[in-house]
């Protein structure tokens, strides 16, 4: 219902307005006192928020109506919401307010301004209805709090990892059942932090854990811990502090991981690639020896790549094997393939052909570059008892010789 401004109203507007610096700076100076020296803002932002609403006031009184100053403090509300102001600060200032523009009016109702008395009556009906808008407000976050938290409960209250929170003292208020699975326990509410860890820990806790989510606010690392049984188990730590608006530590918290299963499964997936590794291996060294009959009593070994001291042994075995189901007479070893030799291989071939020997069968090595022979020399192997050819058609055609009689074996 609209309360239209008489010739007495517009005097005690524009007399109340003439005092609006005044205004600002008392609603500043009470604004303060209500959120206890905190601004959020630098000083000129937050006096020009305080002119904005001494503003509002002024147009409302202007205006006279009850719908304009209820709409104008409903515009103040929200905007104060939006800035993250929380109802108990709202009404707070909204209390400064009221008492500073009444301090006012009573001040131009004593110096005989006409009108003071109905405009300070107006202007306190326009503030119990923002009053009521806060209230209202208030509730509306009570119920959005209450489902929010209904909501993260839920989310705790089933989530795989244990989660606790405790006081700024380390007493555990509340775990979820994750947690007290991971412990076997049901009776950790209100002990210690440290009841949860294994021995070892509690130093490790206690110092840098400790130091690191008070100072900084979080921590994260493996900690060992122990459960109802004695047994011990490490785990993924994530530590936090949660503050309230003033920055005081109001809880401890931390989300516990048990690191037993992925520990498990990545020992077991390194043990299968082991094992991959191995076969794959063992496959390449058969393949990387093959021993192939050209002629009767005539084998050809080409090797390719490095000579390392497994892959000699797995040489001079498919060697020995060969000579002895073949029957062979001459062994030509390939060398075309091998681009660097150490004494290892040197050894590995001089071991070969005396094996040979042995089983009546003679070495002939093909392929020696001159970078070979360089290394065989600078490492001291000595295989002048092995046939050597240039070439593995001059190996092949001494070997069929050899075979065939037709040549005399050294």
């Amino acid at each position: 219902m609209s309360e239209p401004v008489g010739t007495k109203g517009v005097v005690f507007a524009e007399v109340f307005a003439a005092r609006r610096d005044k205004l600002i700076d008392r609603l500043t100076e009470e604004a303060l006192v209500v959120l206890g020296g905190t601004l959020g803002a630098p000083m000129e932002a937050f006096r020009a928020d305080r002119a904005v609403e001494v503003d509002a006031a002024i147009a409302a009184l202007r205006d006279g109506s009850m719908p304009f100053a209820v709409e104008s403090w409903k515009r103040w509300i929200d905007s104060s919401v939006q800035r993250g102001w929380s109802v108990t600060t709202l009404q707070g200032v909204l209390g400064a307010m009221r008492q500073v523009f009444v301090d006012v009016g009573l001040e131009l109702h004593a110096a005989g301004v006409p009108d003071a008395t109905s405009r300070i009556r107006t202007f306190i009906r326009t503030s119990s209805e923002a009053l009521c808008l806060i209230d209202e407000e208030l509730r509306t976050r009570v119920e959005h709090l209450h489902r929010k938290a209904q909501i993260f409960e839920a989310l705790i209250h089933n989530a795989p990892d244990g989660v606790g929170v405790a006081s700024p003292d380390g007493t555990l208020r509340y775990v979820n059942p994750a947690f007290e699975r991971l412990l076997g326990r049901d009776d950790l509410v209100g002990r210690s932090v440290h009841d949860t860890l294994a021995p070892q820990a509690e130093a490790e806790h206690r110092g840098q854990v400790l130091t690191a989510v008070l100072e900084q606010g979080s921590w994260s690392g493996v900690l060992p811990y122990q459960r109802a049984d004695g047994t011990t188990f490490d785990a993924q730590v994530t530590a936090f502090l949660v503050r309230d608006e003033q920055g005081r530590g109001i809880a401890r918290c931390a989300i516990v991981r048990d690191l037993t299963q992925a520990r498990r499964a990545e020992e077991e997936r390194r043990r299968l690639a082991a094992e991959v590794i191995a076969a794959q291996r063992a496959a390449l060294e058969e393949v990387g020896t093959p021993l192939v009959p050209i002629a009767e009593g005539v084998l050809v070994m080409p090797l390719v790549g490095a000579i390392e001291p497994a892959r000699a042994e797995r040489m001079l075995g498919v060697l020995l094997e060969g000579i002895g189901q073949q029957n062979a007479k001459v062994v030509i070893l390939d060398l075309t393939g091998v681009k660097e030799a150490t004494a290892e291989a040197a050894d590995a071939l001089l071991r070969a052909a005396q094996a040979a020997r042995l089983l009546g069968a003679e070495v002939v090595t093909t392929g020696t570059g001159p970078e070979l022979a360089r290394t065989f020399v600078e490492n001291g192997a000595e295989l002048g008892t092995i046939v050597t050819k240039g070439t593995l058609r001059d190996g092949v055609a001494y070997a069929l010789r050899v075979a065939r009689g037709q040549a005399p074996r050294r």
